[in-house]
């Protein structure tokens, strides 16, 4: 008997030793697999569920904003006679509130003065540019490019809201929840941001669904 079988006989009765080695380490059946992969898959589809659902409601609040904005522009105009920013009559109507050349168009110095009037005439919560569930902020301007004459609500980044937010896939959800039509026709609008290429948003009447770079400003139109 070799030296290491002595010392293991030494340690382990014979007994002992035969229980040792007739002991079985339980392991999974494959049923009990089948439920824990089951419950894995289960968990990562919530999760997934999950994310889109939270992507639905934030595109659901853009969709709610700037029907608010639209309408609390419209009725100061209708209250007024002025656009907010414009109103060179401002100050005669809110203490205390800066008035715009009233040159007709929101542009320039206007422009930042928009929210301050509309929040004078208790439509919107503060004088600020708000900002929105999926980033960015809402802007109000006049002929925002040649493309879009007349008045209207952006939403986009930078400091006047002309730096792309969306990408092409956030804009076409957007399309679909307002069931808007085409991608260049409707209510929502789109234009591509500062530094964005002709068609990196839009391409035809179509949106550029291969791209996923924020590169899509929301545009709709006041007046």
């Amino acid at each position: 008997m070799s030296f290491y079988a002595r010392f293991l006989t030494y340690l382990y009765p014979k007994n002992a030793l035969k229980r040792i080695h007739s002991t079985r380490v339980p392991g999974f059946s494959l049923i009990e697999l089948g439920i824990v992969l089951l419950i894995v898959g289960v968990i990562i589809g919530a999760v997934f569920k999950g994310h889109d659902l939270l992507q639905s409601a934030k595109m659901n609040s853009v969709l709610d904003d700037v029907r608010r904005y639209k309408n609390a522009i419209l009725m100061y105009q209708h209250t007024y006679g002025e656009w907010p920013g414009d109103d060179a009559k401002a100050s005669l109507h809110f203490a205390n509130a800066t008035d715009g050349n009233g040159d007709g168009l929101v542009s320039g110095d206007d422009e930042p003065l928009v929210w301050k009037h509309l929040s004078n005439a208790g439509s919107v919560s503060h004088g600020n540019p708000p900002s929105s569930k999926i980033g960015g902020k809402y802007y109000v301007t006049s002929n925002p490019s040649p493309a879009f004459q007349g008045l209207y609500v952006l939403l986009g980044q930078g400091d006047d809201g002309k730096t792309g937010l969306l990408t092409p896939k956030q804009a076409h959800m957007l399309k679909q929840k307002a069931d808007d039509g085409k991608a260049n026709e409707g209510i929502l609008q789109f234009m591509e941001g500062t530094g964005a290429k002709a068609g990196d948003c839009i391409n035809g009447d179509a949106f550029n669904l291969a791209s996923d770079k924020p590169v899509c400003i929301l545009a709709v139109r006041v007046s």
